[in-house]
């Protein structure tokens, strides 16, 4: 029977290529989906590899990771730390790092590819191990990915070449950053460094070498929702890969925000309830309200304040805090957003981590609405505004005062400890916080009828305007915020 494999994960490198989201922590500490992208690696090498020892080879930002993972126990693992203070040697030197800890083969997983449910577990399978090296590569219909990466040539299952950065390709084979090592690769790479002219060794550039001179290097066929993460947008699709694979299994909650004396509040969660995909509602209320028997009687869970907390955002907060779901849909106990309309916050939330609705749009706001024109201009103003100082960040909107939206919960949490509006402003400190996380949030035209005075009898005023602008003020100069680091 083979030995257990150990696990060697390179992740010393400076990620200038995902700059500014690596301004603050290594690359491979970028969260997907409320996990570092690393913690997965980690994962995924002791659920199907059954890898129990694991070397983390750490340079930039190296505490980072030191401080997340420790000894390892917590996740089931034994992990090793090996600071690499020579980057400019690149990967090969990483690799050569994990030297002193591995006596056996062991498997290479790059901290800066993020796999979504992979077949690495083959891997275990009779017949992979015992070769020199085995890489991992996957066919492509974007063949451009090769050419940023390394290509693979085949006889079979053996591999002839590895080219890396090819200008032509001769096959939609992408080599991957999944290896399998024999510890003799520790012996070639000391001597290519001992023989190289500047003290650097092309990683994939060697392992050819190796093809060439008849060593046993092999393939395995990787299936997986993959992306290497070296870009924003790259970061934006290992979000989308995982969340489009769990979308079938999450778990959504609808959150109904109520004052607590609203008149319709039974026709509001009657209708709320004949939307199919809830798992669940919830209405939340303060200490003093009468409608809390009456949404009770309904089947929906109700979440009774303290008596200390009677302000919008104090009270989305507590609600919010003791939700376990994946996702949450925001609205109001007066039916002012209807249920057909969560879909449309459903259509794109795997895209985004925050949909927000808008109501500025004109066509859509039902008659007896009473969105007044100026209270619509305030509203675009503000989003204008908040638009121009978060230039950079991409977002673009039309109404910041819109409470009807769609969060993950991971996302949430990321946020939260950054989230201290007390009254209406905590719906735009809730943008401002996922923009300053560089997190994507999209607006998008919803229905609108609000006949109820409940909510916007103590929030549609001029406060409310000059409390928002100062949020934005504040946090966007007072704080020195101007690129908050990725939570993890």
């Amino acid at each position: 029977m083979a030995e257990r494999l150990v696990g060697l994960i390179p992740a010393a490198g400076l990620g200038t290529r995902v700059r500014p989201y690596s301004a603050h922590l290594p690359k491979s500490m970028l969260p997907i989906n409320g996990i570092p992208n690393l913690q997965r690696i980690v994962e995924l090498m002791r659920d199907q590899l059954d890898i129990r020892e694991i070397v983390i080879v750490t340079g930039y930002c190296a505490e980072v990771i030191e401080d997340h993972f420790g000894d390892g126990r917590a996740f089931g693992v034994d992990i090793h730390f090996v600071r690499n203070t020579a980057l400019d040697k690149g990967l090969a030197w990483s690799v050569l790092l994990g030297r002193e800890h591995i006596r056996t083969e062991f498997c290479v997983i790059l901290s800066d590819e993020c796999y979504v449910a992979s077949n690495h577990h083959e891997l275990l399978q009779p017949g992979r191990r015992g070769a020199f090296a085995t890489c991992g590569v996957m066919e492509v219909d974007d063949v451009s990915l090769i050419r940023k990466n390394y290509a693979v040539l085949l006889d079979g299952s053996r591999i002839t070449r590895l080219i890396e950065k090819p200008r032509q390709l001769e096959n939609d084979l992408l080599g991957l950053g999944t290896f399998v090592f024999s510890p003799e690769i520790f012996g070639e790479l000391e001597r290519a460094f001992a023989e190289s002219a500047d003290g650097y060794v092309e990683f994939v550039t060697l392992l050819d070498r190796m093809c060439q001179q008849g060593r046993e290097i092999t393939a395995f066929t990787v299936r997986a929702n993959y992306v290497n993460i070296n870009d924003r947008d790259s970061l934006f699709q290992a979000k989308f890969n995982e969340r489009a694979v769990l979308f079938a299994r999450r778990s959504i909650a609808l959150l109904v925000y109520a004052e607590g004396h609203e008149q319709r509040v039974r026709f509001s969660l009657q209708r709320y309830r004949k939307v199919a995909d809830l798992a669940a509602i919830y209405l939340v209320v303060p200490a003093d309200n009468t409608i809390a028997t009456e949404a009770a009687e309904l089947g929906v869970q109700v979440l009774t304040c303290p008596p200390e907390v009677t302000l919008y955002g104090e009270k989305l907060r507590y609600a919010l805090d003791r939700i376990d779901h994946d996702l949450v849909i925001l609205t109001e106990a007066d039916y002012a957003f209807p249920g057909r309309d969560i879909d449309k916050l459903l259509a794109y939330i795997c895209e985004a981590d925050l949909v927000v609705g808008t109501r500025t749009t004109r066509q859509l706001i039902e008659q007896g609405g009473d969105l007044q024109e100026l209270v619509r201009l305030a509203n675009v103003f503000l989003a204008k505004l908040m638009e121009v100082l978060w230039w950079r960040f991409e977002g673009r909107f039309t109404d910041v005062g819109c409470t009807f939206r769609a969060i993950w919960m991971s996302s949430y949490r990321q946020m939260r400890g950054d989230l201290q509006a007390r009254g209406a402003e905590f719906a735009v400190e809730m943008i401002v916080e996922a923009l300053d996380r560089r997190m994507r949030v999209i607006e998008i035209p919803v229905n609108y009828r609000n006949i109820s005075r409940s909510l916007y009898r103590k929030y549609r005023n001029r406060k409310t305007f000059f409390r928002i602008l100062r949020l934005l003020f504040v946090k966007r100069f007072c704080r020195g915020r101007r690129s908050r680091p990725v939570s993890t």
